[in-house]
């Protein structure tokens, strides 16, 4: 399942956006296909084929994405953006940034969390 994911506009200030264009390409479609728990499904060619590109520029693209970052201003996980999982991938740091400005006056957002959680364990 895949659903929408939240883009900050201080992605254009980040390290990754000064990376290749195919690099953030692959990194902003990763983004737009992770669910809730930050998984992204899909095998390397099919996602090569989503981000349209040959598979030797997808996997480059990969490890770039799965390498220490020296200049990430994240430090969890050494500035790694993915790792590799079950069926796919995982955007390691998905859950920081959906859980920023949650918090808010009048946000619904904890509410839904946790209905989908009681969802999800019936």
């Amino acid at each position: 399942m895949s659903g929408w994911t939240k883009l900050f506009g201080s992605i254009t200030e980040s390290s990754v956006w000064v990376e290749d264009d195919k690099t953030l390409r692959v990194w902003i479609a990763m983004l737009a296909r992770c669910n809730a728990d930050g998984i992204v499904g899909g095998s390397i060619p099919g996602f090569a084929s989503l981000c349209r590109m040959p598979i030797e520029d997808f996997t480059a693209r990969l490890n770039i994405l799965k390498s220490p970052d020296a200049y990430s201003r994240n430090p969890d996980n050494d500035g790694k953006r993915i790792e590799d999982a079950p069926g796919g991938w995982k955007v390691l740091n998905r859950n920081k940034y959906r859980d920023i400005g949650q918090d808010t006056d009048g946000s619904r957002a904890k509410y839904f969390r946790e209905r989908r959680k009681r969802l999800k364990d019936l």
